[in-house]
């Protein structure tokens, strides 16, 4: 067992590490402000009562949230363009040019985005469609800025750069040293898109779609897929090894543009487009169904103290203290209905309740409470469906669990008899 601990603690620690998902969930997490106005603004446009929508219509309401959605959630690939960029040169021995790495790779992410001309009556004016600013450029986005930052990193490392007297202050030295690898990198990205329009793709952003994004909805369309990635998440836990860093980055990258496309259809009033966006119905962050069928049947002096002290950090998502003061980590007794049991329940669940139209699907909004309580969580994704369902889920989960609770605290039970003889 130990073996086996150290193994998957030396995989995990790997997964981890790897500068690539460190860098695109570093710019995520920056992203996280965002993220969250646009998929509030999106939610508060969204909710599909009548009244509500001509109330917000009455006020002016609709035009201030469809404004502050485009230009937040809407332009996703925009802001990725730069964070992604700026990321790596913050990871890499770029530190010193970071912005300048994030600004040239924003650029060459609009230079690859194809734009039309319009006469009018002063002259021409330029119309930058939005189709590939928002999560359909997400992928593309990603693979421009590391290809930005890659010759960044080549020109440093090989001295080609323009060096300026020691005198002058090191903020401006650096962005002349940005100069020509920046040159390089748009005259690069200039060809690629002159290239790519003169072919079936059309633009480079279709490519990157096409051999990424499209492979990807396939296994995110997949909801055994992102049941295997909880299941693995929460076996991490078990052993001790935190899931949530290790797995989290994974599902984020693979499932954030399906959820993008079903919040953008949600906020426009359209019907959501992917039935599985790595989405499930709540029941909190791991612990918080055990600690509440161990309020109410363990009557050991230990279970009980841990439940009590853990249940309300449980409540927000901080589960450390019932992993570790219950324990559940390394603790036979719960592995099955915390690392198979539960995920099992709300991810086919859920899926399971969309197919028969018992539970809308996810409009994406969802992760904005990630430390909420559970069901705030259920109703911004779900509405009132996932409110309802959500709570006969969290149910289940917790009848699940008291058979599993019983039989550790008999052991509790008799441990502390046996102290007192």
């Amino acid at each position: 067992m130990d073996q086996l601990i150290e193994k998957l603690t030396a995989i995990s620690g790997k997964i981890a590490q790897n500068r690539v998902i460190q860098i695109i969930s570093h710019a995520f997490m920056m992203l996280l402000p965002i993220t969250m106005l646009g998929s509030f603004a999106a939610l508060f446009k969204g909710i599909g009562i009548e009244a509500y929508q001509n109330f917000i219509a009455s006020i002016g309401a609709v035009p201030v949230l469809n404004a502050i959605y485009q230009w937040t959630t809407g332009m996703l690939a925009v802001y990725l363009a730069f964070l992604v960029a700026y990321s790596f040169a913050e990871s890499t021995k770029c530190a010193k040019s970071s912005m300048a790495v994030g600004l040239v790779s924003l650029a060459c992410f609009l230079i690859s985005t194809p734009y039309q001309e319009i006469p009018n009556d002063f002259g021409v004016s330029t119309l930058l469609p939005t189709d590939w600013l928002g999560a359909t450029g997400m992928f593309s986005a990603i693979v421009i800025s590391f290809v930005v930052g890659g010759i960044y990193l080549a020109c440093q490392k090989g001295h080609v750069e323009i060096k300026l007297p020691e005198q002058v202050p090191p903020f401006i030295s650096a962005q002349f040293s940005s100069l020509i690898p920046g040159a390089i990198a748009m005259i690069l990205f200039g060809i690629l898109s002159s290239v790519f329009a003169g072919t079936d793709f059309g633009t480079l952003h279709q490519l990157v779609y096409s051999i990424i994004g499209t492979p990807l909805h396939a296994v995110t369309g997949n909801v055994f897929g992102y049941w295997i990635l909880m299941v693995v998440l929460y076996g991490l836990w078990f052993l001790g090894i935190h899931g949530g860093m290790t797995v989290g980055p994974v599902i984020m990258m693979l499932f954030m543009q399906v959820q993008m496309e079903n919040l953008a259809a949600f906020q426009a009033g359209q019907a959501m487009p992917h039935l599985c966006v790595g989405d499930s119905l709540s029941y909190g962050t791991g612990s918080l169904p055990m600690l509440v069928a161990a309020l109410i049947f363990m009557k050991s002096a230990q279970g009980k103290a841990v439940s009590r002290m853990a249940v309300l950090p449980a409540f927000f998502g901080v589960d450390e203290p019932a992993y570790f003061g219950m324990p559940m980590i390394l603790n036979p007794m719960f592995f099955i209905p915390w690392v198979i049991g539960s995920p099992t329940i709300a991810v086919f669940g859920a899926h399971i309740l969309k197919v028969v139209g018992l539970l809308s699907y996810a409009n994406g909004t969802g992760g904005s409470a990630a430390n909420l309580p559970f069901f705030v969580g259920n109703l911004m994704n779900y509405g009132m469906s996932g409110l309802i369902w959500g709570f006969v889920s969290f149910a289940l989960i917790v009848l699940m669990y008291v058979p599993f609770v019983k039989a550790y605290d008999k052991q509790l039970l008799d441990a502390e008899n046996a102290t007192q003889e």
